[in-house]
């Protein structure tokens, strides 16, 4: 039990980087769809 108990801070940690990597890869994936057209547009009309 104390080993596990010693092992639990670095898995949380670890998934507490997961979940970062997680959210801000479907951020920048957000940003990338969202800009896309945006810059599209703004070359078709200029």
């Amino acid at each position: 039990m104390s080993s596990d108990n010693k092992k639990y801070p670095v898995c949380e940690q670890a998934q507490r980087m997961h979940d970062v990597l997680l959210v801000s890869s479907f951020a920048v994936w957000a940003m990338l769809l969202g800009f896309a057209p945006v810059m599209t547009y703004r070359l078709l009309i200029s």
